[in-house]
């Protein structure tokens, strides 16, 4: 057993010292496994941390995977889906296109062009816009305007695109994308927008703004080489007669007619265009050779008085040409056109069916009837206008029964102007209305003015014109001016055209009527140089006949002259009617006029018509025409 000191402690050698290496060697041991043990743990540790790290790297990455995956699907889906065409080449091959460069370049499958050269597809004379439009980068391609130009496609046939490509990587090697458009549908909206806006939609021609533009670069083109030009200004005759009876229909289709007869009678570098309505010019273009103007209005005119079919009915249309040539009329379109235009309203004036070359005299007499058409508005402006009055003598008494008020026109510039010279101005201007409602009112004034003043009076004959008679406003006119200066109905008498008959018939003969019923007295005036209709003049309820001055004249010399006269007092007398003639200057027409019956008489055989100062000592004076040369 182990020996112990008196303290306790174990002595040495005994058992017990013996016994403390042995207790000592497994601590050692103890902690080394210890510290193994710890290692390994952190060992582990580590190795489960990166275990997880790398786990959560390959899930990324997978997710990564799976996100390009997708938008490589979208982006493909959306190169294959997207209307532009779409292709790629490398080294000059294509190895791309979508499904929309297919259908641009007409072909079935890809194996048609891939592996082709790309610039196989571009037109040959647009490869310097490919070099143009091809960028470095996308970025730079999308800054600028694409370019325009055409790609072939497999059948030869060309398409216009809005082009641009850009340098990309593709399939890991440098490749180029080309991207287009095709506008063709584009073009033919903005062609079609274009003809539009110059071209006439009825007859496809070019309408006056592409006429023009042509005569411009033409009247340039001539300038240089020293060539001459030829306008031709056309009217049809009577155009507005087809409107009215056959309809508006039927004068398209006689529009339709004109306008081919006119384009087969010409060269096929001239212009024909339609300017509006039936007007018609056509551009001759330079060399004019051995043809000159003139054969060629002349060869229209023939082929336009061609009778055309319209409404299952045979019609010949005519026309009324005016020609200008450059450079004797002008050097500018717009000149050159309207000296055509005036040439045009002189070959009307001549009897229609012909044309006119442009002068000066033509444009001298244009330039005073602008002049003239002027000073008839300040006339009215400025109360120029005066009434002169001529007497109306009854054959079987030779008293004066009624006087006509003839309008005068004291011009402060052009002095005493002719009525013959100034109221045909008046009608073509719209002027002659307002023109008419002052002659009304000057003459009522003056009636007024006449009856205070204890003058006799007789009833006083105002001309209406065949458009002031057709205004709507021309009967409450009237009892508006019979009420202002209270006058009897019976103190007035209108003188009408024949004319009247032939515009609205009916309408003419309803309002007459109603004329008649306030208490107006009508007269024809003029009878029988209009287009007498018979069957209307019976229905008209009028009181004379005026037999016009130019059937007076001949009375004496002309038989034929004579025979109408007593053909027209006879109808009128069979109607009921009384007659009147004028222009009576002579004792010859005065006895012959008396042989025949004439009613009344006017004229310079008695008096010419006089101012009102001078007509009023004569009313007052009661003077008689003396009869006794017709006993």
């Amino acid at each position: 057993m182990t020996q112990l000191d008196t303290s306790g402690t174990a002595l040495p050698g005994t058992p017990a010292d013996l016994a403390m290496p042995q207790a000592a060697a497994p601590t050692v041991a103890s902690r080394s496994l210890l510290r193994e043990r710890n290692a390994r743990k952190e060992a582990e540790s580590l190795l489960e941390k990166k275990s997880r790290e790398l786990y959560d790297i390959n899930q990324n990455l997978r997710q990564l995977n799976t996100h390009i995956e997708e938008s490589e699907a979208r982006y493909r889906t959306l190169v294959e889906l997207i209307p532009d065409a779409i292709w790629i080449h490398a080294d000059g091959k294509i190895i791309f296109m979508n499904p929309a460069a297919l259908h641009l370049f007409g072909a079935h499958a890809p194996d048609q062009l891939l592996g082709t050269e790309a610039m196989q597809r571009i037109a040959a004379d647009c490869h310097e816009q490919v070099q143009a439009g091809t960028y470095s980068d996308m970025a730079m391609a999308q800054l600028v305007p694409r370019k325009a130009l055409r790609v072939m496609r497999v059948d030869g046939e060309q398409v216009e695109v809005e082009f641009f490509a850009s340098r990309i990587w593709f399939n890991n090697a440098d490749a180029v994308m080309s991207v287009a458009h095709d506008v063709t549908e584009r073009r033919q909206h903005e062609k079609a927008i274009e003809h539009q806006a110059t071209h006439d939609q009825l007859t496809g021609l070019p309408n006056r703004a592409l006429f023009l533009d042509r005569l411009a670069h033409v009247i340039k083109r001539a300038e240089r080489r020293n060539e001459r030009l030829a306008v031709i200004f056309i009217d049809l005759d009577k155009f507005k007669q087809v409107n009215d009876t056959l309809g508006h229909a039927v004068g398209d289709e006689l529009l339709r007619a004109v306008a081919k007869t006119l384009r087969h009678s010409v060269r096929e570098f001239d212009t024909v265009a339609r300017l509006g309505g039936d007007e018609f010019v056509i551009l001759l273009d330079s060399p004019l050779g051995d043809t000159t103007p003139g054969m060629i209005a002349e060869r229209i005119g023939t082929s336009l008085a061609r009778p055309v079919m319209l409404a299952g009915q045979e019609h010949v249309i005519t026309g009324s040409m005016g020609l200008s040539l450059f450079p004797e009329d002008g050097t500018q379109a717009e000149n050159l056109l309207r000296q055509a235009d005036i040439a045009m309203y002189r070959a009307k004036e001549a009897g229609r069916n012909g044309f006119q070359f442009f002068t000066q005299e033509m444009q001298n007499r244009l330039d005073a009837r602008v002049t003239l058409e002027q000073g008839l508005l300040r006339a009215l402006q400025r109360d120029e206008f005066v009434l002169h009055y001529q007497p109306q003598i009854d054959l079987a008494s030779g008293r004066i029964i009624g006087l006509e008020a003839l309008l005068r026109w004291q011009s402060p510039e052009l002095g005493l102007v002719p009525p013959m010279q100034f109221i045909p101005v008046a009608e073509e201007s719209n002027l002659i209305t307002a023109i008419g409602t002052w002659v009304m009112d000057k003459a009522c004034a003056t009636l007024r003015k006449w009856i205070d003043a204890g003058v006799p009076v007789v009833p006083v004959a105002i001309n209406v014109a065949a458009s002031q008679f057709a205004h709507q406003d021309l009967e409450p006119m009237l009892q508006d001016v019979l009420a202002k200066y209270q006058l009897e109905p019976s103190l007035l008498e209108f003188e009408l055209t024949e004319s009247l008959s032939m515009d609205d018939p009916e309408a003419s003969i309803a309002l007459m009527h109603r004329l008649k019923a306030v208490g107006i007295a009508m007269a024809i005036d003029d009878f029988g140089t209009g287009y007498s209709n018979l069957s209307y003049l019976k229905r008209f309820p009028v009181d004379k006949l005026k037999i016009d001055q130019s059937f007076t004249r001949g009375l004496v010399n002309d038989a034929e002259d004579r025979s109408i006269v007593t053909a027209v007092i006879r109808l009128a007398h069979s109607l009921g009617l009384r007659t009147i003639a004028e222009g009576v200057e002579t004792e010859g027409q005065l006895r012959l006029l008396a042989a025949q019956g004439c009613d009344e008489i006017q004229g310079y055989y008695f008096s010419r018509p006089l101012p009102e100062a001078e007509i009023v000592a004569m009313l007052k004076s009661g003077v008689v025409m003396d009869l006794g040369v017709l006993r």
